[in-house]
């Protein structure tokens, strides 16, 4: 059986007040980890907001040199304005990876949590204290937003191992 080939993986976790970040990165001594949050300037226009996320994310890709970026794709319920809001952050993303020509994976917040947590509807803390414990870490990854886009980058990680996995059994 051959396992793919080392992965780095940017995740991002989209929002216009606060955008998480993370890479990971395969090595030979396991999976290394970075995070951050980008806080785009309050009370400026949506596209002002939008250009400073994809400017900083742009930085970050020019720095890090992920494969791929996975993005957690908006859930709301009810509140039309928090998802349009969202939607668009997750397009600033799609528009930094694509200046880099950098393949995007949607993922939905159910999903991340059960594939790095075993449980769909963890709580936001109990992801992050599952990080700490996978990653090594003497504290959970903070802030949360980080935590998340930690979470959606180790989500793609694993799934990329399992189809590799899948399909070497094939």
């Amino acid at each position: 059986m051959s396992l793919p080939p080392p992965l780095r993986v940017l995740g991002v976790d989209p929002g216009l007040h606060a955008t998480g970040w993370a890479v990971i990165a395969e090595g030979e001594d396991g999976v290394a980890a970075q995070w951050g949050v980008i806080h785009p300037t309050r009370n400026t226009p949506v596209a002002r907001r939008l250009g400073e996320i994809v400017d900083a994310l742009d930085v970050t890709i020019s720095s890090q040199r992920p494969h791929v970026v996975a993005v957690e794709r908006p859930f709301v319920k009810e509140n039309i304005r928090a998802a349009m809001a969202l939607g668009q952050a997750q397009a600033a993303a799609f528009i930094a990876a694509a200046r880099y020509n950098l393949d995007v994976a949607e993922y939905a917040p159910r999903e991340v949590k059960r594939i790095v947590s075993g449980d769909g509807g963890a709580e936001k803390e109990a992801m992050a204290e599952s990080l700490r414990l996978e990653f090594g870490l003497l504290q959970a990854p903070e802030p949360l937003d980080a935590a998340d886009a930690l979470a959606v980058a180790y989500c793609h990680l694993l799934s990329q191992r399992l189809d590799a996995l899948i399909a070497s059994q094939a």
